[in-house]
């Protein structure tokens, strides 16, 4: 892991970004890479393999409701997309790939690097609600 790496665990699983492109993200999204990994417990999110951005290692989009996410840990709850009343906030275009990285027993646990995140497009949740093939 590099310098400026960020690893963290939500739910039993591993998330990684780049704290420099986290800060990035933020300016110009809105929207942290912490947040952004909630998309990953909507099991109704689609995925898709972005073949054209795939040359140095297999990258996904994920299209997903990040409302699931909101996990109550104490008296905090975890997750800081702009909030809102308007459900259309909660839906997020994430762009990531999958890693492997060698746990304390020496093990391999999958790593999901998180490289973009975003608010979807209407047309990306109408995709999401299977308004398009």
């Amino acid at each position: 892991m590099k310098v400026k790496d960020v690893l963290f665990s939500l739910g039993g699983m591993w998330f990684e970004y780049n704290e420099e492109k986290n800060q990035s993200n933020i300016k110009k999204h809105g929207i942290s890479f912490r947040s952004a990994a909630r998309v990953f417990f909507d099991y109704d999110r689609i995925e898709l393999y972005d073949e054209e951005n795939s040359l140095d290692e297999d990258r996904y989009d994920t299209i997903g409701d990040t409302s699931v996410g909101m996990l109550p840990v104490g008296s905090t709850v975890i997750g800081n997309a702009k909030p809102s009343n308007d459900q259309i906030n909660d839906f997020l275009f994430v762009v990531y790939t999958e890693r492997d990285m060698l746990n304390e027993e020496g093990r391999k646990t999958e790593v999901t690097r998180l490289i973009s995140a975003r608010l979807a497009t209407n047309f990306e949740r109408g995709l999401y609600y299977g308004k398009y093939d």
